[in-house]
């Protein structure tokens, strides 16, 4: 189990990366859906190590959810949920339509994402 959660681990930290480069880019939708797939592989793999699974969804907030026990993830929650909103929008637009991200966004993204790893592997 914990190598397929260190394995979760990695991926999100190449879709960051790729997240970065997209940014440097000016590709702020793609950056947007890289953090995004990023920060959905960190609670996937803390559930994964906390509970043995998780639920088959892609919504961040539904996910992250499941870890109101965790110290700071009620908060994270409560000061990302437009970034999050965002972020599931990312994820949606980028297979079915296109919608356009703005700098600050992508910023406020990545901040969140920094701030979530933090909560979730700090320790």
């Amino acid at each position: 189990m914990k190598e397929e959660v260190q394995m979760y681990i990695e991926r999100a930290e190449k879709f960051r990366r790729n997240a970065k480069f997209n940014f440097e880019n000016g590709d702020y939708d793609i950056a947007m859906f890289h953090i995004e797939q990023s920060m959905q592989l960190l609670i996937k793999a803390k559930l994964l190590d906390l509970k043995g699974y998780f639920e088959r969804t892609h919504s961040l907030r539904k996910l992250l959810s499941k870890l109101k026990g965790i110290e700071g993830v009620e908060e994270f929650l409560k000061n990302y949920r437009v970034v999050l909103r965002n972020l599931e929008r990312a994820y949606i637009t980028s297979r079915y339509y296109f919608e356009e991200f703005f700098k600050e966004e992508v910023e406020e993204a990545f901040e969140a994402l920094e701030n979530l790893k933090k909560i979730l592997w700090s320790g």
